[in-house]
This record gives structure tokens, C-alpha cells and sequence, in this order.
């Protein structure tokens, strides 16, 4: 009997922790309204597209804390190539409108992109 006694003391103690756990889950939600630490909206880093030029080696146009950065990668190093600094570039590339039919840009390239 005395094994029995064990395993329902045991079981309860388990679910009376675990409800007290998911009861302060549940306020934690409600209060921070999922404006918590842990929530992101928008990540800080996000690939916008990336280039193949061979074998592990590409170019990624990335947006970096509201700065888009184009980074060359490697199987070994990432390299900085350059920014687009042309607000006008900048909303065109990030609705996805930044070619014309021929795939060249629509603008000039070197008043849009700095060496890095």
C-alpha cells in the first residue's frame, strides 16, 4: 500500500506544479499581450535574396537594421561588396520592383550602390 501511496503523492505533487506552471504562462501572455522580450515582429537580420556564383560562393543582398548590405559569402568568409544607400533603390528592391523587363536596373547603378 505504501507504494501506492507514494506514486498518488507523487503524480499529484506533478500536476499541481505543472498547473501552476501553465497558469503563469497563461498571465505572462495575457500581460505582456505578446509584447514580451522574447517576441519579435521583425527579425534584425533578413536575407532579401540571394546570387549563386559557383561552387559555395554567392551574393546575398541583405537588410540589416533598416541598411540593405550586398555581402559576398564563401565556404570560408563573408565579405562586405557594398550598400545601397539610393532611398528610391532601396523601396524599389524591397517591393521586388527593382528590374526592368531585361533584367537590367532602372536606374544608375553607381549613384545607388557604394563600395563597401
Amino acid at each position: 500500500m505504501d507504494f501506492f501511496d507514494s506514486l498518488i503523492r507523487m503524480v499529484s505533487s506533478l500536476a499541481i506544479v505543472l498547473g501552476l506552471m501553465l497558469a503563469l504562462a497563461y498571465a505572462a501572455r495575457r500581460w505582456y499581450g505578446g509584447r514580451g522580450p522574447i517576441s519579435v515582429k521583425t527579425p534584425l537580420v533578413e536575407v532579401l535574396g540571394t546570387g549563386y556564383l559557383g561552387p559555395r560562393k554567392s551574393v546575398a543582398l541583405v537588410a540589416v537594421a533598416g541598411e540593405l548590405l550586398i555581402i559576398g559569402s564563401t565556404a570560408d568568409d563573408l565579405v562586405p561588396l557594398g550598400r545601397v544607400s539610393d532611398p528610391e533603390t532601396v523601396r524599389r528592391l524591397l517591393n521586388g520592383t527593382g528590374t526592368s523587363e531585361a533584367g537590367r536596373p532602372q536606374d544608375d547603378r553607381s549613384r545607388a550602390i557604394e563600395r563597401g
